[in-house]
């Protein structure tokens, strides 16, 4: 027998009391009632929906406007996952901790990870928490350490750091950064012992990336990856970052300078075959940078602040991308 519009409401009264005031179980409800569990489940979503029940939640810290704009984010430039938060000092400390949580929380026995390098990335590191009772893990650095040592140019030091944290064995690639010539780093990538690192950490879990700021021939030679010369050449060619050591464009196009083949490092087409790439990343020097890496499509997570995040949407709507 179909119910009246006022029995119906009653029982819509009812049901939303006793789950929200009562803080009853839906099966004891629908017994009460006498109505089925579907039933009662389509009272209560009417309910909420003609606002005889209304939720509000208190956002004192606009975690929910931050989570519209992960949503937003994910969905227009296709990522995994994303972790926006919500910086109080502007500089990649809060970014970077941010990243050590999830690590942390994604730690096992014999997780493999690789990673590249980045002032980020070291400071993740030190981040960790860490744990004695996780082993075996398995670290791959992905390119080669700069000659003179620096806190932002040696994956290895990373790598070597990462593993006082947890234990495990480390297989770093020792090689020069930049080789005088193409065919020097080619050869170098070609040999084995390269090779079976590419291979080895093919199969991580987790891969780790910075990504690098627009090339800037005004900023401060001690903020540069690179040397003067170096960053020139790279901006004159339309360079707004690089993964890894490869460079791109804002539409995420690699670049064809040759001043690029001379950099020891596995290629942006070898890191798309890994399971979850996360780049972590902020501030304004990286705005170009991270839509670059996301128009490229070589991120599967994405941890940054709100405000880089809002300027790299700010740029794609500009440009219209």
């Amino acid at each position: 027998m179909a119910l009246s519009q006022d029995y119906k409401r009653e029982l819509k009264v009812k049901a939303a009391y006793y789950y929200y005031k009562r803080d009853m179980k839906r099966a004891d409800i629908a017994d009460i009632l006498n109505v089925s569990r579907v039933t009662l489940n389509k009272l209560l979503k009417e309910a909420l929906e003609e606002g005889i029940v209304r939720i509000d939640i208190i956002d004192r810290d606009n975690t929910i406007g931050i989570l519209e704009l992960e949503e937003s984010v994910k969905e227009r430039f296709g990522l995994k996952d994303i972790i926006i938060v919500q910086s109080t000092t502007g500089t990649c400390y809060d970014v970077a901790h941010a990243a050590a949580r999830m690590v942390d929380s994604m730690m096992f026995d014999g997780i493999k990870i690789s990673l590249t390098w980045g002032a980020t990335l070291e400071l993740l590191v030190d981040f960790l928490n860490g744990s004695n009772f996780i082993k075996d893990i398995e670290v791959y650095t992905l390119l080669g350490a700069q000659g003179t040592i620096g806190m932002q140019m040696q994956p290895n030091t990373i790598a070597q750091n990462l593993l006082r944290k947890y234990k495990g064995t480390g297989y770093v690639v020792n090689a020069p950064f930049m080789c005088e010539t193409a065919e020097a780093a080619q050869s170098i990538m070609r040999d084995s012992s390269f090779t079976a690192i590419v291979d080895k950490a093919r199969e991580s879990d987790l891969t780790l990336v910075g990504v690098g700021p627009t090339p800037n021939t005004a900023a401060s030679i001690s903020s540069m990856r690179y040397d003067m010369d170096t960053v020139r050449e790279l901006k004159n060619s339309n360079v707004c970052g690089d993964i890894c050591s490869n460079f791109y464009d804002i539409y995420g196009n690699l670049s064809k300078n040759p001043l690029c083949d001379r950099f020891v490092k596995v290629s942006l087409e070898e890191l798309k075959k890994h399971k979850n790439v996360v780049g972590i990343a902020n501030g304004d020097h990286k705005v170009a940078s991270i839509l670059g890496a996301l128009n490229g499509g070589y991120l599967d997570t994405l941890i940054t602040d709100q405000s880089t995040m809002v300027s790299v949407i700010e740029m794609a709507d500009r440009l219209g991308i």
